[in-house]
């Protein structure tokens, strides 16, 4: 026998499966999806930043802040973005290479360039420069640029 349930509209008894009434036209609640291919997920990462940044070869010193850490882009290479009181970093995500390390007071420009979608911060110093672009927004760009520029200020 099939599983049937009652309309809560006309009382009608209709398939389980349905999702309409064929009497009254009454929508029943959509059922939460499950998936049958739940352990093709992969798990959540609970470490935290610490442990995150030590898995990539990188600890942070003893009375080091972090300023910022999010995606964004240096030059061509899409990556994580880490600001600290003491430096900034990138890397990228497969096989968690570093691109970049400049301790902060090594950095002597950071200007912000462009506008709308195509605005980047433009960072110069002793090691070169470098470009990063494509923040999740233009609040975390003028964000991480603050950091960068008080940090830098911040130095005798």
């Amino acid at each position: 026998m099939r599983e049937e349930k009652t309309c809560p509209d006309c009382a009608e008894s209709v398939l389980a499966q349905a999702r309409v009434c064929r009497f009254c036209g009454y929508r029943f609640a959509s059922a939460p999806v499950t998936s049958q291919m739940h352990w093709l997920r992969r798990p959540i990462d609970t470490r935290s930043l610490p442990e995150f940044l030590l898995d990539w070869g990188m600890a942070l010193s003893e009375g080091e802040d972090v300023a910022f850490f999010g995606m964004c882009e240096l030059d061509q290479s899409d990556g994580f973005l880490l600001v600290t009181t003491l430096r900034a970093a990138f890397f990228v995500p497969r096989g968690s290479r570093k691109l970049l390390e400049w301790p902060l007071e090594q950095i002597r420009d950071v200007e912000i360039r462009g506008r709308g979608r195509r605005a980047c911060i433009h960072l110069g110093g002793d090691p070169g420069e470098v470009t990063l672009r494509r923040f999740a927004s233009r609040t975390t760009l003028f964000e991480v640029a603050d950091a960068l520029a008080a940090s830098r200020a911040a130095r005798p």
